[in-house]
């Protein structure tokens, strides 16, 4: 593209709420990889820390960096993720930065070389989305593993291994793409790394993976009952802006390496409390499950619930997408959150014993059978949504209740 014209700022973006013990050290491998990748530019590191209580900003000013170091707060109440990395590509364009890339504060496995990888996939004058692919902990990823990747596979006949990994990077056409995208209220929660992917392949963008090695950070498992529906929420207001769904170009995915050697068990009280809000949600709403996603009919119990295994969950997920389409957005999102609990709880049954490599190949399969679930319905999307507020409904309640 002739006349662009770069200025030569890099800016690195931590969106945080009370990570104190972490912040500092993703703070300084971003700062050592900024100055291994870009020693004579400008490179800034900007903190969006949104009511943390435990001195996360701080921790982070007192790092000692080269960047210059920029802290943008704003308060707790409604906000949360989205909020942080709105605030970031706000100070990014007040700055006029080339690129902006993102790091989540909780990682504790960040690498300096991170930098120079994911600025580099970015590299272009045309709008570029760049996504990470690493190895994670075998009971982490659920919600990127069973909803935001094979959904996306499915709906935009893209297949993207880490859609919501949150370490991401993007170029100054893509910072001001984004500017136009509608913003529902979950896109400022946990929502944001969904609706930054699915609008870049909404409007057929590029989208880069990048190779960044293993991922280790704080367990996201005590999220599972609001972050999914967050995620599905924002999701599901992209793909309403649709007109029908596109035919993937590919039945199976690439072969994934994604499943890390190392792993650790989730806190087994954690997940007594959450298989007892997510029975709670299936019997008061039994009927209407059944009635929305009836191919939840012929699953069987389980000792967490309900079995849902690896043969029913494409077709539960293509029952969701039917119904979004028939206007049925808050059911089938809330419904397909309970299922999703007892998807994963199923599928740790599943992979015991199994290897890495073996789960990746059931979780490759899982996704190609959701796109050809998908694919053989006759989807298209005649009702809009607006981009009001989000309400947990029920679940709000629940979780609430439980913990």
């Amino acid at each position: 593209m002739c006349g662009v014209r770069h200025s030569g700022i890099t800016v690195v973006g931590i969106p945080a709420r009370n990570e104190a013990t972490t912040v500092a050290s993703v703070a300084r491998a971003a700062d050592e990889g900024l100055r291994q990748a870009f020693p004579n530019r400008t490179n800034v590191i900007v903190l969006a820390d949104n009511g943390s209580t435990d001195g996360t900003a701080d921790r982070f000013l007192d790092a000692d960096l080269h960047a210059h170091q920029i802290v943008v707060r704003s308060t707790a109440a409604g906000t949360g993720k989205g909020t942080n990395v709105f605030a970031i590509a706000d100070k990014a364009r007040e700055l006029g930065a080339d690129r902006v890339l993102l790091l989540d504060a909780d990682v504790r496995s960040t690498e300096p070389q991170w930098i120079e990888r994911l600025a580099t996939a970015v590299d272009d004058d045309s709008p570029v989305l760049a996504l990470p692919t690493y190895r994670r902990n075998r009971f982490e990823a659920n919600t990127t593993n069973h909803l935001a990747s094979p959904l996306l596979a499915a709906i935009f006949g893209v297949h993207v291994q880490q859609p919501i990994g949150g370490e991401f990077a993007f170029n100054a056409a893509f910072l001001e793409r984004m500017t136009r995208w509608p913003r529902p209220a979950s896109a400022y929660l946990y929502g944001i790394d969904i609706w930054l992917t699915a609008n870049a392949l909404r409007e057929h963008l590029r989208v880069a993976e990048v190779p960044l090695g293993r991922k280790v950070h704080n367990s996201p498992f005590p999220k599972i009952l609001h972050l999914p529906q967050q995620v599905l929420d924002s999701l599901f207001h992209v793909v309403s802006q649709l007109d029908r769904v596109r035919p993937a170009f590919r039945a199976a995915p690439v072969k994934r390496e994604a499943v890390d050697g190392e792993f650790v068990r989730q806190d087994p009280d954690v997940i007594a409390r959450v298989t007892t809000t997510t029975n709670h949600y299936l019997k008061a709403y039994q009927p209407d499950i059944q009635r929305l996603l009836p191919s939840a009919r012929i699953l069987g119990p389980a000792p967490w619930g309900l079995w849902v295994g690896a043969d029913d969950w494409p077709h539960l997920l293509a029952d969701a997408v039917e119904a979004l389409a028939d206007g049925c957005f808050e059911a089938a999102r809330d419904h397909l959150v309970a299922l999703y609990v007892n998807r994963v709880l199923t599928f740790w049954d599943e992979i015991d014993g199994l290897s890495g490599p073996e789960i990746d190949e059931l979780l490759d399969r899982q996704a190609a059978d959701t796109v050809r679930a998908v694919k053989y319905r006759s989807i298209t999307f005649d009702h809009q949504c607006n981009t009001g507020g989000f309400d947990a409904g029920l679940w709000a309640a629940l979780d609430e209740h439980a913990a």
